[in-house]
């Protein structure tokens, strides 16, 4: 399993990207922790398929209102060898009336180094997301009517993409793949300050599974992987 694991933190640091981060952007001077685990969906031998366990630690500061910053760090890769930070910034592009729908996008950048031999890559990476914001059942009648409450969850749905830098992938062969597409659907369980969220990813839907180290395994079949994410996030 150690084997696995570490073989997958390396070699596949590309199908462990995190979860989205702040699809709706904190308020101005807001800021918030959160931490989530998940990962693209494996086959271990002998004992089942699984989420790999990978862990993001997050730290953002609204900007602006309608602009986030960000930094996470995989703590889970740093275990392995794989000191592996993302920095990025979430934009609200629009929104309705209403404040019940909008869209936001993301771009980052995730940068990697081994501890191993030192190399370092860097990968540019940009999300973006449509989000719906409804009223859960917690509510009272009064705050129904009344529109008083600041808390609703949230839905969203969007695409992503990862982009290879590198002319050289393992055993100094030329890179063929450039963009690495993902497509994310997801959901936000809001209360005053907290806020549980999951996420089902598709990473890399034309990009074959087969022959590969790792057994990811996919809702598409033979391409590419399914990864489920859960977070935890406060704010304050």
């Amino acid at each position: 399993m150690k084997k696995l694991f570490i073989c997958t933190a390396i070699t596949g640091v590309l199908l462990s990207c995190g979860p989205s981060r702040f699809v709706d952007p904190l308020k101005r001077g807001e800021q918030a922790f959160s931490g989530s685990l998940g990962g693209p969906i494996i086959n271990v031998p002998g004992i089942a398929s699984i989420p790999i366990p990978f862990t993001s630690l997050t730290y953002g500061k609204g900007l602006t209102d309608n602009t986030t910053l960000y930094g996470s760090w995989f703590s889970t890769a740093a275990i392995f060898g794989t000191f592996q930070f993302e920095l990025g910034a979430t934009h609200r592009l629009w929104k309705d009336e209403e404040n019940t729908r909008g869209l936001s996008i993301t771009p980052a950048f995730n940068i990697g180094t081994d501890k191993f031999e030192w190399n370092t890559k860097i990968w540019p990476q940009l999300d973006m997301n449509y989000y719906w914001k409804y009223n859960w059942e917690h509510q009272t009648q009064d705050e129904l009517l009344n529109h008083v409450s600041k808390v609703p969850n949230m839905l969203y749905t969007g695409i992503g993409s990862w982009y290879e830098l590198a002319g050289k992938r393992a055993h100094d062969l030329p890179q063929t793949t450039r963009v690495i597409p993902m497509l994310q659907v997801g959901h936000d369980l809001n209360w005053k300050s907290w806020t549980f969220s999951t996420e089902l990813k598709i990473l890399a839907p034309f990009t074959s599974n087969e022959n590969v180290v790792t057994d990811y395994k996919s809702i598409l079949g033979r391409y590419g992987a399914t990864g489920l994410y859960l977070g935890l996030t406060k704010r304050f």
